[in-house]
């Protein structure tokens, strides 16, 4: 008996009982006192509430318990899961909230956060104002996935299929046969109107391919349509929202089936880091980490976008005037001039950080013949029309990571193949300022699964770090990277 079930057993409450009162099925809570471990953070309060029992006797402590990229990548299911994780790392530290519709209140050695949409975050650190400029890392928190179509289900032989539609440029046969999640956040109906609340399903699905011996030549190659052969399983369920949550009424919601793999490491060494939306989480992981622990000279400004996957058009992505106006904020509640502002631009820099393409062990034709990005050979710094780097913010960047001893190594795209794209044009080309686009070298970019190196995630975090305490100076002559 363990002590979770014990202390149910005292209270003398079935397990009925508390699944009732919790929202969820009996058999889901028979799972919690089989494996105390697999309580999510959220049901632990609720139980230990019900059974007015501190949750530190379940061994609770907090979401985010060791603050590892693997425990962040498995819990950011989705972009409000991402934000909603990278705020609880800053407010351990901190980080005081800021509201779009109240006045700001900003001083120098404060940290702030402000959120659009709970799916992108500004964070920022007001550091040494003796050269003020705004020194911005910027990455995005959304991930290529499968969209649910609100409560839309569908019939087949072997129960409801979960409706959906592609988000962002998902390699879809890597959604096949692994455990996934329904994920995202749900508008509640409340007496006086509704609240928004977080969700992730207490059960697992999976899409099922064709067997062999029906498809006879699919290792030829095969064509996956999302209508017909990406909807997800559920089974015997009637209703998709009641069965996530069955006291509640959920009015709508912003829902995806998102991979529940576990992130691991593999390699002789454990050397490469194979995990589920590491485009673009590792980015968002290493720069919370790097403000958390820079003595910041300037503004030093994380920059979380959403919807990037999807071209940023929204009022959350970088297409949008966020950034613009929580600067604009933050220059006047520093009592600074409008030509306080111009000029912290000009003197600021921006990293725009999302992954590029390792060159890969079985098709190296794909990259560059010349130029190849390798896994744990440092952060790639990505050159391309496509991206916001020239000579000179290259540069800089090259500056910044010879005088701190951080490996890095340039990115070319192979030139007869197609190119992604990031923020850092968008935002670039917005402000006015000096941008240089780095990331990790990628395997399966946009897979279900991505491979990384373990080495290059703590290389990154050092860079950014080391940028946000830098003074970068420039002028007609000569451009002076500082401490």
């Amino acid at each position: 008996m363990n002590k979770l079930q014990e202390i149910r057993k005292k209270s003398g409450l079935t397990q009925q009982e508390i699944a009732k009162k919790i929202g969820i099925s009996q058999q889901a809570y028979g799972n919690y006192e089989r494996d105390e471990t697999s309580i999510p953070s959220k049901m632990v309060e609720k139980i230990a509430q019900i059974l007015m029992i501190d949750p530190a006797l379940l061994g609770h402590t907090s979401e985010l318990e060791n603050d590892s990229i693997t425990e962040f990548l498995a819990k950011s299911l989705t972009s409000y899961h991402a934000v909603h994780n990278a705020i609880e790392l800053l407010g351990k530290k901190g980080f005081e909230e800021l509201k779009e519709n109240e006045s700001w209140k900003i001083k120098e050695g404060g940290k702030y956060y402000v959120t659009k949409n709970r799916s992108a975050l500004i964070a920022f650190k007001v550091g040494d104002l003796s050269h003020y400029a705004f020194n911005i890392a910027s990455c995005h928190t959304d991930s290529p996935s499968l969209k649910v179509k609100g409560n839309s289900l569908l019939d087949s032989p072997e129960g409801k299929r979960i409706n959906v539609e592609k988000y962002g440029g998902l390699i879809n046969y890597t959604f096949l046969d692994i455990p996934l999640k329904v994920a995202g956040r749900v508008f509640l109906e409340k007496e006086n109107g509704f609240e928004a609340r977080l969700i992730d399903s207490d059960f697992t699905i999976n899409i099922p391919s064709l067997a062999i011996h029906h498809n006879p030549t699919v290792n030829d190659g095969v064509e996956l349509k999302i209508q017909s052969d990406m909807l997800p399983l559920l089974g015997k369920c009637e209703d998709l929202y009641q069965t996530l949550l069955p006291n509640d009424k959920i009015i709508d919601a912003d829902l995806y089936c998102v991979p529940a793999v576990k992130p691991t490491y593999t390699g002789a060494d454990s050397e490469f880091l194979v995990s589920p939306r590491i485009d673009n989480l590792s980015s968002l992981y290493a720069i919370v980490k790097a403000i958390l622990e820079a003595d910041t000279k300037g503004i030093a400004i994380l920059y979380a976008t959403d919807n990037e996957e999807v071209g940023s058009l929204s009022k959350q992505g970088a297409e949008s005037i966020f950034l613009t106006n929580v600067l604009e904020r933050i220059n006047t509640a520093l009592k600074k001039s409008r030509d306080d502002y111009h000029r912290a631009i000009f003197d600021g820099f921006m990293l725009s950080i999302d992954n590029g393409h390792a060159v890969h062990p079985a098709h190296p034709e794909k990259s560059d013949p010349g130029v190849t990005a390798k896994l744990n050979e440092g952060v790639v710094i990505k050159h391309h029309p496509n991206y916001a780097t020239d000579g000179f913010s290259s540069s800089i960047v090259k500056t910044i990571a010879k005088k701190n001893d951080v490996l890095v190594q340039d990115y070319y795209n192979n030139s007869d193949i197609r190119c992604g794209s990031t923020i850092g044009l968008v935002t670039s080309a917005q402000l006015g300022i000096n941008t240089c686009d780095i990331g990790l070298a990628e395997l399966a970019m946009h897979s279900g699964i991505e491979t990384v190196g373990k080495h290059d995630i703590q290389r990154m975090i050092k860079l950014v770090k080391c940028f946000f305490e830098t003074n970068i100076v420039i002028n007609d002559k000569e451009t002076i990277i500082a401490k």
